[in-house]
């Protein structure tokens, strides 16, 4: 078997991860098509500030999670599909290399212990660039270490967190009008101008009642203003409240990444 065929292999893990990136892609784009947020105003007593906050908002699907998790489990496996095939490469087939492993730290003491457990049989040359690499909290790799949390939770705790966040705030609607006011005595066009501010807190998960943006006192209702909203991703002391789908694609690229750059190593 020559190395484009090993990559092979390993690549249809990688493949069928980013089949469930695109499965969940449209399931979560027919949830926006719902409108499942809704947003009112409310006036400040003592201010007189106007307030749009969440009014109504629909849970997120729990088939969101369960295809994020096959999705992360595909991407883990492929690393150790990884590491097999560059077991084989060196012990030709001999051994059952039921220890085999992409090993994966929780620093950097523990990635030397499991490289030195999971790796045997494997040549230098593929060692080495796995301690390039760094694979475990804190390094360089430090992402793997995130996936292998996050799969782990999936495949032994619990349901990752899948649920709302608050991405943007388009306030051009606001400035748009009181252009065109001021430009109307002097006869000017004034174009629709779109100015979208990301809030300092992506409120996850959004619930009822959530601020989104407070005008200014005595500012009338603006049907106009856009509020746009992401599904988020959230394990405690992990990742809090990061955009999916965004997150599961870098997680494809890094993985798909670091399987072709071992490509020497498989000859």
């Amino acid at each position: 078997m020559n190395a484009a065929e090993r990559l092979g292999l390993v690549q249809s893990k990688t493949n069928r991860a980013r089949e469930h990136v695109a499965t969940l892609e449209q399931a979560i784009r027919e949830f926006f098509d719902s409108k499942p947020y809704q947003v009112s105003t409310k006036r400040d007593s003592q201010t007189r500030r106007l307030i749009y906050f969440v009014s109504s908002v629909q849970q997120a699907p729990s088939s969101f999670a369960t295809i994020t998790g096959d999705a992360l489990q595909n991407l883990r496996s492929a690393l150790d599909h990884l590491a097999y095939q560059l077991f084989l490469v060196e012990s030709k087939g001999s051994g059952n290399g039921r220890h085999v492993q992409f090993p994966i730290g929780l620093d950097a003491k523990d990635y030397a212990k499991q490289r030195n457990r999971r790796t045997v049989g494997m040549r230098k040359d593929a060692i080495a660039m796995l301690d390039s690499i760094e694979p475990y909290k804190g390094g360089k790799g430090h992402k793997f270490w995130v996936l292998q949390e996050l799969n782990n939770a999936d495949k032994h705790r619990f349901l990752i967190a899948i649920g709302s966040n608050f991405q943007s705030v388009n306030i051009g609607a606001l400035m748009t009008s009181e252009l065109k006011e001021a430009g109307k005595a002097r006869g000017m066009d004034i174009p629709i101008i779109d100015l979208y501010l990301k809030p300092k807190d992506t409120l996850f998960p959004v619930q009822v009642s959530d601020v989104l943006f407070t005008d200014m006192p005595d500012a009338q209702e603006n049907s106009k203003i856009d509020f746009r909203f992401n599904i988020g991703l959230s394990v405690p002391n992990i990742l809090e409240g990061v955009v999916l789908l965004d997150t599961l694609k870098d997680f494809c690229d890094l993985v798909s990444n670091t399987v072709l750059g071992f490509k020497s190593c498989l000859t």
